[in-house]
């Protein structure tokens, strides 16, 4: 083997110089470092504090608070046009009065009252099968059609 006759310079010479010092600290009895190896650990929460999901969160929230009827009261006002699709033009949820678990209701007509005040039943059905339940809405008050109740 030839050996080559150019200088060392940066990164080679700074492996020579390492080499170097590695050999002469293993003749004077020095041991290399050890790296030491880390596990990693996966800590469990305790007392629910794992994570969870956003819509779950919410349902927690809404039942330790006692949210429950209010928030499904609100869903029946902004769900109207679903509930009751067939009379959703003619028939305007207006108020929900917590305390009765009344609903108030504004026709736009006298048969769209007429007509409400014939379905009242089915109509608290259907409420009750989309809020879960019949203690949310117990009672429909319906208003005269044209007569504005104030909020």
């Amino acid at each position: 083997m030839t050996e080559s006759t150019t200088p060392l310079s940066g990164v080679d010479l700074a492996r020579v110089a390492l080499h170097n010092a590695r050999e002469a600290a293993k003749q004077q009895g020095a041991t290399s470092p050890r790296r030491r190896h880390t596990a990693t650990r996966t800590t469990r929460r305790t007392g629910s504090r794992e994570p969870i999901a956003f819509g779950e969160a919410i349902q927690q929230l809404i039942a330790d608070r006692a949210w429950t009827a209010p928030v499904a009261a609100g869903g029946v006002l902004d769900r109207w046009s679903h509930i009751a699709d067939d009379l959703a033009g003619r028939v305007t949820a207006v108020k929900y009065d917590a305390d009765t678990a009344t609903l108030t209701l504004q026709p736009d007509s006298s048969a769209a009252a007429t007509a409400v005040r014939h379905r009242q039943h089915a109509l608290l059905d259907r409420i009750a099968e989309e809020t879960g339940g019949r203690e949310t809405v117990r009672r429909l008050k319906i208003l005269g059609p044209g007569r504005r109740k104030a909020a």
